[in-house]
């Protein structure tokens, strides 16, 4: 009897510390101490994140995470609709092993709330995103990035300078996009362009200009250093800082005065996580301000909480015309439609 009573200690004392450790992320925000302290978790504990950001970004932020928690994290990694796609599968299938998901696609995270698939946690830090950047208890925004065009100034001396511009007979076969398939970002953008400039506009372009697709943002940014095309018209904001910036490249920013679509990047926890409780924490950890500032640094992308610096070397978030989808439940309604009107306009050129 003697011989149980040890490990049953240490057991009871590991819980006791792993429960206060939480308490502890949750009643600290504003400690200049790290917002997230767990001292002790059960060694086998892993958590399957399903994201579309870059992998080196998300290993980095998933190693972050191990070393201050001890929380092993699975990376799930591809485009926003594979992920997406291979999600929604997985949950009509009730085979899914994704905890917590971030991927750029808002509709996405109205379906699964829509459908009960979201688990309901009331993090204490919803306070510190303003309300149009949240369904508090459900997802928040983890990242949010704005699309622009891009060039090479080493070669093009006079780029385009609003969208319309790219209807000029000049970049006719000489622009590159993404594919509308697989990239949220080419969804997000052709959805809200076509809200303020027309579906004509996209017809024009797709059909009449003879784009290229890139099924890869580096593919499309290596074609402009390269010369393949001229224009990209469709580019992220953080990656014009990673090649113009870190990588010291030619690659230059185009910031169109109309606007500039704004993508959202929410983080969720799924519903039938198999470890709840380390998912809240993991959760806590990607919105804390340890977590917003890390991925600020390694992901370039803006960071919507209160009381993040912004990067230098790209346009602060209060300096953008920011586009948004008017009504939220119509871009996640609209995507199948639209993604065929961008494929119909595409394979229909001149």
């Amino acid at each position: 009897m003697n011989k149980l009573i040890g490990p049953v200690v240490l057991m009871i004392l590991s819980g006791l510390c792993f429960a206060l450790s939480y308490f502890y992320i949750t009643e600290n925000d504003n400690n200049s101490k790290p917002e997230i302290v767990v001292t002790a978790t059960p060694a086998t504990i892993s958590l399957t994140w399903y994201t579309s950001i870059p992998q080196k970004h998300a290993d980095r932020i998933a190693n972050a995470f191990k070393i201050e928690t001890g929380i092993n994290i699975n990376i799930v990694r591809s485009s926003t609709f594979i992920i997406r796609e291979r999600l929604m599968s997985e949950i009509e299938n009730s085979t899914t092993k994704a905890d917590i998901v971030t991927i750029a696609d808002i509709g996405t995270y109205l379906e699964l709330k829509d459908q009960g698939c979201l688990m309901k946690y009331d993090s204490p830090y919803y306070k510190y995103f303003p309300k149009e950047y949240k369904d508090t208890g459900y997802w928040t925004v983890f990242a949010g990035f704005g699309i622009c065009m891009a060039y090479n100034e080493s070669l093009i001396d006079a780029p385009p300078q609003h969208w319309t511009d790219l209807l000029n007979k000049r970049w006719r076969g000489r622009i590159g996009l993404e594919d509308i398939n697989t990239a949220g970002s080419q969804y997000g953008q052709y959805y809200m362009l076509r809200e303020k400039l027309g579906k004509d506009f996209w017809k024009e372009l797709l059909s009449v200009q003879e784009p290229k697709i890139y099924y890869r943002t580096e593919e499309l940014a290596n074609a402009l250093l390269e010369g393949e095309i001229d224009i990209a018209g469709e580019f992220s904001i953080h990656t014009v800082y990673d090649y113009k910036v870190k990588r010291k490249t030619y690659i230059k920013g185009i910031y169109p005065e109309e606007g500039i679509p704004f993508i959202l990047n929410p983080v969720a926890i799924i519903k039938y996580t198999d470890h709840p409780e380390e998912a809240k924490i993991f959760f806590d950890f990607l919105i804390s301000q340890r977590g917003q500032e890390l991925m600020q640094r390694l992901n370039y992308k803006y960071s919507i909480r209160q009381g993040i610096a912004p990067l230098d070397g790209i346009p602060s978030f209060d300096n953008l015309n920011i586009l948004q989808p008017e009504n939220a439940t119509e871009y996640a309604g609209k995507r199948s439609e639209y993604i065929q009107e961008f494929n119909s306009f595409f394979q229909t050129r001149e």
